[in-house]
């Protein structure tokens, strides 16, 4: 059973991850303790483990607030979340079974379908399944667990800045090809390399929009 502390952590990061809650927003600590009927103590106990993780920020005498990456973070973020993803792809090309293949290849020919279709919304869905079935053939639990928390302060800008949209479904989908190509050719250096171009090329565009953003508030 979770915690309250838990079930307010979660409460926090949905709201983050579905843009209600948007990077640089204060965070109301009465309204969570009404919402769940609680002291303030439990909320600040979940908040500070937020903090821990990068998501929220703690400013003095002001609050806790979501936290609102600079350019140059996002940059880094990407370049880190490219190089623990390229290790994912050559542990699971290492590692992967027979089952695995066919499930990853199943997974590729499933986004197939939804990009031809031009259903984006779909393919997003697609691209996950398509990464856990990599997670789960690498076998290394704590290599995912570090992925699945920087996802997660990346979260809101895979969903509102277009990490994939209408334009970077195909591109999308034809690097997850050459990442899977080499992954069934158990070539574990080309598979590295594919994801890590893969995860660059669109942290890339990320980061030029955010860019842009704050040059126009300039």
């Amino acid at each position: 059973m979770q915690s309250l502390q838990d079930r307010i952590r979660e409460s926090v990061v949905a709201d983050i991850q579905s843009g209600a809650l948007r990077p640089g927003a204060q965070i109301d600590e009465k309204a969570l303790a009404d919402d769940f009927e609680s002291s303030r103590t439990p909320v600040r106990e979940a908040l500070l483990m937020l903090a821990a993780q990068g998501l929220v920020t703690i400013v003095p005498r002001a609050g806790m607030f979501v936290h609102k990456p600079t350019a140059a973070e996002l940059v880094a973020m990407f370049e880190t979340l490219a190089e623990m993803e390229g290790v994912v792809a050559r542990l699971a090309t290492q590692r992967i079974s027979p089952a695995g293949k066919k499930v990853l290849a199943q997974a590729h020919d499933a986004a197939g379908l939804l990009a031809e279709h031009g259903d984006t919304a779909g393919y997003i869905e697609a691209n996950r399944k398509f990464h856990d079935v990599l997670y789960q053939a690498a076998a290394n639990p704590f290599l995912s667990e570090q992925i699945v928390q920087l996802r997660r302060r990346l979260a809101i800008y895979w969903q509102q800045k277009g990490l994939i949209n209408d334009a970077r479904v195909p591109s999308s989908h034809r690097e997850h090809a050459r990442v899977i190509e080499a992954v069934l050719a158990g070539n574990s250096d080309a598979a590295a390399e594919a994801m890590r171009t893969h995860i660059s090329a669109g942290g890339k565009a990320i980061a030029d929009l955010v860019l842009l953003a704050n040059t126009m508030m300039e």
